[in-house]
């Protein structure tokens, strides 16, 4: 950096004499001796970046030829440090305009940067939020979480059931109130320590204490005893057959019970992968050689955070891709689970009756909003694309007069925005003054902006345990909870403790069709579709399974190679 800032410098100088100056001028306008301007001028020739010839003999003249200008030389090392994957370094000197320049460069970077390592990166699209698995909200957090941490049970898609994790054996008494688990033998963190019953104990204490979103799930934890070999005692204050589903959720992770002060940036866990980078620009993934089970394909993944192309988004994970290699991808599409939909603020007039709310759902159906080809998407009448609990009415007359003002708020991820971009244009074509607020991710989790909106369009993704992703969803802090009122509260409450008590998947599963109509009948969520992710990986790119949250399992990812 002091060599490339030192020739910034005899370039300027360079620029603003008429002819050759002599190796004192050249001392005096960079403020150092002969000798070390010799020094100097000797590296930058070996960098060739100039050439310098010593005139020799009383009256010639040295001769300088520069070769580079301090632009070009800037953008070739920050070029270098892109290769490289040193994004932080690369970005640490730019001002605000040059690193919005650099960053539409970084795509250029992605894909495997050394076909002999086992490691490449993909993009993310927005900046990463704490990865503490006590505040992971967002599916990208979750995801990452599922990485980075382990828990004592996990859910297979394949085999739609639960598998044993960090606990290696777990049973009830007969009424589901107590529940033992026994950990696996020769347990570390990736700083080396040793994960313990302690540690697990400590974990679900935090979580019953301190969790936001998901407080709910935990608050009948009445007790937790440690017992001999590697034992742990769950107490319930009622009956809960979901108990160890809740337990393989991102938020259930165990974490060390001594914490650095940075955790939520950089956190200490015990899964497949430890963080090793982590700034504004990127994550950096590496395997942990002490996992507790097979160790991962690849040795590292990088995330670069990206920003979303302005254009419609086409791909929400292409990894593994070289633009030297043309076209040469496999795609792929992945139903999610859940949906998108509107909610309405019953504290505003316009919308205090279910007749109201109703009738606004009548007039945006998403059956008339979206286009029924369209590959990204397709209308929902229900929370679930297996449900279908209410189809809207055909009407020409929007129900909110001509010239009233609505202020709709959303997120800002581009499936949301296309969303709220057709929404916003049917309202505006019957005369609504809409005033569209888009909010970056923290923000919109944050709620303060919740009594100013008429209405927003949010999205629900569930993980690939869909019988307890419905309980968490109906369970969680979440705006439609927020808004309705204290008795449909208490009654949503009692239905989610009775459904805990019932010890089959599949009533359960019947009983949460039965919420999720009564909630889509009242209008208290207004579904308008079902997602579908686009995935797009290099064809060297190997062993990719998909989630329910449109991600893919980093441990399973390997490279074939040319």
């Amino acid at each position: 950096m002091k060599l490339r800032d030192q020739y910034r410098r005899l370039h300027l100088f360079i620029q603003s004499v008429e002819q050759q100056p002599g190796l004192p001028a050249l001392a005096e306008a960079l403020h150092c001796s002969e000798r070390n301007m010799r020094l100097l001028l000797a590296k930058m020739q070996d960098q060739g970046w100039l050439t310098w010839q010593a005139g020799l003999g009383r009256g010639n003249l040295s001769q300088l030829q520069l070769h580079v200008t301090p632009e070009s030389l800037a953008l070739d090392h920050l070029s270098g440090l892109l290769a490289k994957g040193d994004l932080e370094h690369a970005f640490a000197s730019l001002d605000r305009k040059q690193r919005a320049q650099l960053a539409t460069r970084l795509p250029d970077y992605l894909g495997v940067p050394d076909p002999t390592c086992r490691r490449f990166r993909m993009p993310t699209f927005r900046r990463i939020e704490s990865l503490d698995p006590l505040k992971a909200i967002g599916r990208l957090e979750a995801h990452l979480v599922r990485q980075i941490f382990s828990r004592l049970t996990t859910f297979d898609p394949e085999q739609n059931k639960l598998l044993p994790a960090i606990a290696h054996h777990w049973e009830s008494n007969d009424d589901a109130t107590i529940w033992h688990f026994w950990l696996r033998p020769g347990l570390s963190f990736h700083d080396g320590s040793e994960l313990t019953t302690e540690d697990v104990r400590a974990s679900f204490q935090r979580l019953r204490q301190q969790s936001y979103n998901y407080r709910a799930l935990y608050q009948h934890l009445n007790k937790i005893e440690l017992g001999n070999n590697q034992r742990i005692s769950f107490h319930l204050s009622r009956p809960d057959y979901l108990w160890p589903h809740c337990l393989a959720t991102a938020n259930s992770s165990i974490v060390p019970r001594q914490r650095p002060n940075n955790f939520e940036h950089m956190p200490i866990g015990s899964g497949a992968f430890r963080v090793t980078r982590h700034n504004n620009y990127q994550l950096t993934l590496s395997t942990f050689k002490d996992y507790y089970k097979e160790r991962p394909l690849l040795d590292e993944i990088d995330l670069w955070v990206i920003d979303a192309p302005e254009h419609k988004l086409e791909l929400d994970l292409q990894f593994g891709f070289d633009k030297k290699s043309g076209d040469d991808r496999k795609k792929w599409q992945i139903a999610e689970s859940g949906c998108s939909f509107m909610i309405c603020n019953p504290n505003k007039t316009r919308f205090k009756t279910c007749e109201q709310r109703q009738a606004f759902a009548d007039f945006l159906s998403p059956f008339q909003l979206l286009d029924p080809h369209d590959p990204a998407r397709r209308p929902a009448s229900a929370l679930l694309a297996q449900w279908s609990h209410r189809m809207p009415n055909k009407v020409v007359d929007c129900p909110i007069k001509s010239g009233t003002r609505l202020r709709m708020f959303s997120g800002q991820s581009p499936e949301i925005l296309q969303l709220g971009e057709l929404v916003s244009q049917r309202l505006l074509s019957a005369g609504v003054k809409l005033e569209w607020q888009t909010l970056a991710f923290k923000e919109l989790i944050a709620r303060d902006w919740m009594p100013d909106a008429d209405f927003v369009i949010g999205r629900e993704i569930l993980h690939d345990d869909i019988d307890f992703g419905c309980f968490e969803w109906f369970s969680a802090d979440t705006i439609f909870r927020r808004w309705l009122p204290e008795s449909k509260r208490k009654e949503l409450n009692e239905e989610l403790q009775r459904i805990q008590t019932i010890a089959s998947s599949d009533t359960r599963m019947q009983s949460y069709a039965n919420i999720a109509h009564g909630l889509v009948q009242e209008a208290w969520i207004l579904p308008l579709s079902h997602e579908n992710q686009q995935v797009n990986v290099a064809t060297h790119v190997a062993g990719v399974r998909t989630t329910a949250l449109g991600f893919v399992a980093f441990n399973e990812l390997w490279l074939r190679g040319d």
